[in-house]
């Protein structure tokens, strides 16, 4: 590649770079139609953050999503009979009024209020059974 005094050409000079930018052949994409197809499809004026065909996340829902998933990492580690019932309400009122996705916070909720229920059962039959083995030795003296 040289120039017309034999000189060489460099690539990497901004003279070509701006030729490219300048060629009239080459058009920049238009999006604009696109948001207006997308703006009539959905009802509305602009599409916003989300892709087109999505709809947009409700930031309400999603505070709702994540204060059930809060909810339930903590009914996994402490008052999992609070905690998990909360978690799961907050999860079906996130997926019910807002079409947010709060399955993790539903599933943890639900898993913290199984493992609370049984250790709760699990601490009433050891305290019968040592009630009853105390009274039973307390009998045979």
């Amino acid at each position: 590649m040289s120039t017309p005094n034999n000189e060489p050409n460099n690539p990497y000079s901004s003279d070509r770079q701006d030729s490219y930018r300048q060629n009239p052949a080459y058009q920049a994409p238009q999006y604009q139609g696109q948001n207006q197809q997308y703006g009539q499809q959905y009802g509305q004026q602009q599409p916003g953050y989300g892709y087109p065909g999505y709809p947009m996340m409700n930031p309400e829902g999603a505070q709702l999503a994540q204060t059930s998933l809060i909810f339930g990492i903590l009914s996994l580690f402490m008052l999992g009979l609070i905690f998990g019932p909360i978690a799961i309400v907050k999860a079906n009122r996130a997926e019910r009024e807002f079409n947010t996705s709060a399955t993790v916070g539903k599933v943890t909720g639900w898993i913290g209020t199984i493992l609370a229920g049984i250790t709760v059962l699990l601490f009433i039959f050891f305290v019968i059974i040592s009630l009853s083995v105390g009274a039973a030795s307390y009998e045979s003296f």
